[in-house]
């Protein structure tokens, strides 16, 4: 039944996501997957990446897509294949942990697979990076589940470890997978691990990786990002309940990263999205022996590397939810199918739930028919953002930079121009416009805003994205 059941949902998904296949390589990609020997050449990819410093920078993402290339060479559609079928692994080991969690299995995978907060990760090369990261992570829980009642003997152990080494290789933010089962262990009030030298060997091998990740990762990208612990903490709580809708609605993706940041804490969105976060905390805490308990509890885990008080450049990014989806989607399958028993005795408020889950449902999908057609062209993807959030330096610098590279510098100067005004901190817009002033055949100009880009870069350094602040 599990198989038929997880075909169809393998069959939607592939169905849905029909028309990433003919998606370009876009903006980063084309350095850091199109032209990048690191990808192109294993004995390069050997040389670079199996040291202690490539080891921090997701190895087994840029492995897959040296493997892609070795496989396809630069078409893309084999690229976006490996996406999708990552995508479609994800949404059968999700449906594989809904028995365990009281879930409907076909309910939690569809939701899964159709939910527009994962298109990014799907319709996007690079946001493999967390969907793979995802499959070992939700691989890991699916095996810890099936053995902790037999015990965690030495190879069961290292087996997971092993399984946590790779999801941390392929994206740091998965350093959360101990403290998945933690939680769980919590909840459920059995020991984790079954003797002390397996307890103390798994403590300090976990350890270990988070601190490498701490210092030689994270610690280091923070002090790239225009603002600090503290602004970054407020921003995390104003867009709270913003973020929070994504997850509800049929939210077509723009690059969330462009939210606003938050510069002191008297604004009342601060305090509506503290309140939210604390609600969710002491519900997880609460219902901790249940499995609603549990899934909460695991998304607020998964989102802390994305949301803590290590600042980076923006306060979201789509892909960085992905890890979250699987508990999401278990959540609400589980909620909906609970309102549904409790509505056997009313068959007709019963058949108005089942409607109100089929639209929700066509609607998601529907929203990534659509986000999958703008990603098609990477003006069109950038022009959605500035669509949404008209203050996006980043949005008009990627567009002038666009221009740029097509020839036309009277459009790539009207772009950056409006960047460098909107982030006038941010040494690349005014480099690139720089650029541009050149191939439009002002050298006065490009040679006073190169000028203007040395200032910048001596003033604030690696600080590399505009903000909005409030």
């Amino acid at each position: 039944m599990l198989a038929r059941r997880a075909a169809l949902v393998i069959l939607a998904t592939v169905l849905i996501h029909h028309g990433v296949y003919s998606i370009p390589f876009e903006y980063s990609e084309i350095p850091g997957i199109q032209r990048n020997p690191v990808v192109q050449r294993l004995d390069v990819f050997s040389r670079r990446m199996l040291t202690p410093r490539g080891l921090l920078q997701r190895p087994v993402s840029v492995l897959s897509y040296a493997f892609d290339h070795a496989a396809w060479g630069d078409d893309v559609r084999g690229f976006h294949a490996t996406n999708v079928v990552v995508h479609c692994v994800n949404a059968v080991l999700t449906m594989s942990l809904a028995g365990r969690l009281a879930a409907p299995p076909l309910l939690a995978g569809l939701l899964f697979a159709v939910h527009p907060l994962s298109t990014a990760a799907v319709s996007q090369i690079f946001g493999r990076n967390y969907s793979l990261a995802t499959t070992f992570m939700l691989l890991g829980l699916l095996l810890h589940l099936r053995w902790r009642r037999g015990g965690l003997d030495g190879p069961r152990l290292a087996v997971l470890g092993a399984v946590f080494l790779l999801a941390v290789l392929t994206k740091q933010s998965l350093v959360v997978f101990p403290l998945l089962l933690a939680w769980y262990e919590v909840g459920d009030g059995l020991t984790l691990l079954d003797s002390s030298w397996t307890a103390l060997v798994a403590t300090v091998g976990v350890l270990a990786v988070g601190a490498a990740l701490l210092f030689g990762y994270a610690v280091p990208l923070s002090r790239t990002a225009p603002v600090g612990p503290l602004t970054f903490l407020l921003s995390q709580l104003g867009n709270a309940p913003v973020i929070a809708g994504f997850y509800l609605l049929p939210y077509r993706t723009a690059l969330v990263h462009d939210l606003p940041f938050y510069a002191d804490p008297w604004h009342g969105e601060i305090w509506v999205g503290a309140a939210l976060v604390g609600a969710v905390l002491v519900l997880a805490w609460r219902w901790r022996a249940r499995p609603a308990g549990f899934l909460l509890g695991a998304m607020v885990l998964c989102l802390l590397p994305t949301n803590s008080v290590l600042p980076k450049n923006e306060v979201v990014r789509e892909w960085r939810l992905y890890p979250t989806l699987p508990f999401f989607a278990l959540l609400a399958s589980a909620a909906l199918a609970r309102a549904g028993d409790r509505l056997r005795g009313r068959p007709g408020l019963r058949v108005a739930l089942g409607v109100v889950t089929a639209a929700w449902l066509v609607a998601f999908a529907a929203t990534d028919v659509r986000q999958d057609r703008v990603y098609q062209s990477a003006v069109d993807t950038w022009r959605q953002v500035l669509a949404r959030y008209p203050d996006s330096a980043d949005a008009m610098n990627n567009l002038g930079t666009h221009y740029l590279f097509a020839g036309d510098a009277r459009a790539a100067t009207r772009y950056l121009t409006a960047a460098t005004k909107t982030a006038p901190r941010v040494f690349l817009y005014h480099d690139n416009l720089a650029k541009a002033w050149q191939a439009a055949g002002r050298a006065d100009l490009a040679t006073r805003e190169a000028q203007k880009a040395q200032r910048v870069w001596r003033r604030w350094g690696r600080h590399t994205m505009a903000l909005r602040l409030r």
